[in-house]
C-alpha cells in the first residue's frame, strides 16, 4: 500500500509540475508577470516567495496552476481591498493594479499567449521522449531473444503467409533480423507494405510475401514469439514472488500438465483465477513446488473495446534481455517509442469519443494511483515508462479544444486571430463554464468508476 501512495504521489506531481513549469518558463522568458505558481488546488500549506512569485503547495494534489498578472481582467474580478489600516501580507499574491500593464498575459501579442499555452504540453511531451531515451541508453532495448515463431494466429497475416508454428525468421525484407524486437520493427514499419519474409524450418528455407493485418489505425502481426517457461522477471507482492519464483526459474509443470512454452503457461494460468495450481518449477538446478493461487484481473477481451473478462495472473514476465545500442539508436528509439505512444493514445481518444472505445477504460487518481503501484513493483524503469505515458497522456488530453483546457483557449486565440478582434467575453465565460460542468461531471463519473474498482464490482483499465 505504501509503494502504491508514494509511486502515485510521484507520478502525479511529477506531471504537474512538469507541465506548469512549461508555462511558467515560457511566461517567465516572455516578460509576463507570474504571480503565483502552486502545485495542488485549495487551501495553502505551504508557501514562499522568491522573487514577484508565489510558490506554493496546496491542500488538493490533483492539480496546479499558475497565475498570470492581467487574468483578473478575464474573469471580470476586481481587485482585492484590503480593510482600512492593514498591509498586504508578504506571501500575499501582488494585486494587478500594483503590476504594469505590458506585463499583463492579456496584453502580449497573441504568438507570446499561445507559445506559453502550448508550452506546458510540450513540456509533458519533452519529458516523456527524455524518460524513454534515458531508459534505452542506460538499460538498452528490452528483447526477447529469439526470431523463432511461437503461436499464429488463425486466419491472421502470418498464418495467410504461410508462416507456422517452429519457424525461424531469417531475414525481412533482406534484413537479417537478431531478436523478436527486430521482427516487430521491421514488419511494424510501413504496415500497408508487403513484405517478403525468409523463414528456415528443419533445415527447409522458404521465401513467403507477409502483409500485415492493419484495423483501426493498429497493426496485428497474426504471430508471437516462441518464449520457453524460463521466467524473466517477478512482481512484488504478487503470488509468484510471495511463493518464490525468481528471474531465471524455470516452470516445467501446473497440476499434472508439463509446460514446455510460455503460451501454455498463459493459458493455463490466465483460466484459473482464484483456483489454487500446483506449479512445479526449478531455480539453479534446485526443485521447488507450490500451490499458487492466480489473482482475478480484469482486461479487455481479445478484440473488443468495451467488454471486459477475468483472468488469473500470478506476477510473472517471460525471459527478456537487454540489448545495448549506441546513442543516436538511443535518441531515435526515444523519439519513436514516445511519436507512437502519442499517436495511440490520440487514436483512443477518437474511438471514445466516437464510442468505438467504452467509457469504462477511462480511468481517475485512484485508478492512476493503483497502476503507479503496479508498474512500480515490476522495476524502477517500469514506474519511469508509465510515467513518460502519463505525461503523454496529459499532454494529448490538454490540446483538446475545449475550454479551460490549454486547447480551448488556444482554440480562442486561433478564433481571434481570424476575426481579428477578442471574441464576445460573456460568450468565452459561458464556454468556460460549461467545460468545467462536463469537466467536472466526467472526474465525478471517473471516480464512481474508480470505486466501483476498488469495490470489485466495475471491470476497467486506463
Amino acid at each position: 500500500m505504501l509503494t502504491t501512495i508514494l509511486a502515485g504521489l510521484f507520478v502525479l506531481g511529477v506531471v504537474i509540475i512538469v507541465h506548469e513549469f512549461g508555462h511558467f518558463i515560457v511566461a517567465k522568458l516572455s516578460g509576463v508577470y507570474v504571480k503565483v505558481f502552486a502545485i495542488g488546488f485549495g487551501k495553502k500549506l505551504a508557501r514562499f516567495r522568491h522573487g514577484e512569485t508565489v510558490y506554493a503547495i496546496c491542500a488538493l494534489p490533483f492539480g496546479g496552476y499558475v497565475k498570470f498578472a492581467g487574468e483578473s481582467e478575464l474573469m471580470d474580478e476586481p481587485p482585492p481591498e484590503l480593510p482600512e489600516g492593514q498591509t498586504r501580507h508578504p506571501l500575499d499574491e501582488t494585486p494587478d493594479s500594483e503590476i504594469p500593464r505590458e506585463r499583463y498575459f492579456t496584453t502580449q501579442p497573441r504568438w507570446i499567449r499561445a507559445a506559453v499555452l502550448l508550452a506546458g504540453p510540450f513540456m509533458n511531451y519533452l519529458t516523456a521522449v527524455v524518460l524513454f531515451i534515458g531508459v534505452y541508453l542506460v538499460q538498452g532495448v528490452n528483447v526477447v531473444p529469439t526470431t523463432r515463431v511461437g503461436d499464429v494466429a488463425a486466419d491472421g497475416p502470418a498464418a495467410h503467409a504461410g508462416i507456422a508454428p517452429g519457424d525461424t525468421i531469417v531475414t525481412i525484407d533482406g534484413a537479417v533480423v537478431r531478436d523478436w524486437y527486430d521482427v516487430e520493427n521491421l514488419l511494424v514499419r510501413e504496415p500497408e507494405k508487403r513484405k517478403v519474409i525468409v523463414t528456415r524450418s528443419e533445415g527447409r528455407v522458404r521465401e513467403l510475401n507477409y502483409e500485415p493485418d492493419v484495423a483501426d489505425g493498429r497493426v496485428s502481426l497474426g504471430m508471437y514469439a516462441f518464449a520457453s517457461t524460463r521466467v524473466g522477471r517477478v512482481q512484488k507482492n504478487k503470488p509468484a514472488y510471495k511463493a518464490g519464483l525468481e528471474p531465471g526459474s524455470v516452470i516445467e509443470a501446473i497440476n499434472d500438465t508439463t509446460v514446455t512454452n510460455y503460451g501454455d503457461l498463459v493459458r493455463i494460468i490466465n483460466a484459473n483465477a482464484d483456483r489454487p495450481l500446483y506449479i512445479r518449477w526449478s531455480t539453479d538446478g534446485l526443485a521447488h513446488a507450490d500451490t499458487i493461487v492466480p489473482e482475478p484481473k480484469q482486461v479487455l477481451k481479445p478484440g473488443s473495446t468495451s467488454e471486459f473478462t477475468t483472468v488469473g495472473i500470478i506476477g510473472i514476465h517471460p525471459y527478456s534481455e537487454r540489448r545495448r545500442e549506441g546513442l543516436f539508436a538511443g535518441i531515435a528509439n526515444g523519439f519513436h517509442t514516445a511519436n507512437a505512444m502519442t499517436g495511440q493514445i490520440v487514436q483512443y481518444l477518437g474511438m471514445l469519443l466516437t464510442g468505438k472505445m467504452g467509457v469504462k477504460t477511462l480511468g481517475g487518481p485512484i485508478t492512476i494511483t493503483q497502476m503507479a503501484g503496479d508498474v512500480a513493483n515490476w522495476g524502477f524503469d517500469y514506474l519511469l515508462g508509465f510515467l513518460a505515458f502519463f505525461n503523454i497522456n496529459l499532454c494529448v488530453f490538454n490540446l483538446i479544444p475545449l475550454l479551460p483546457f490549454d486547447g480551448g483557449h488556444l482554440a480562442i486565440l486561433g478564433i481571434e486571430g481570424i476575426m481579428r478582434r477578442p471574441v464576445n467575453r460573456r460568450l468565452r465565460d459561458w464556454l468556460t463554464q460549461g467545460g468545467f460542468v462536463l469537466i467536472i461531471l466526467l472526474m465525478a463519473f471517473v471516480l464512481v468508476l474508480d470505486l466501483s474498482r476498488c469495490a470489485g464490482s466495475t471491470p476497467g483499465g486506463f
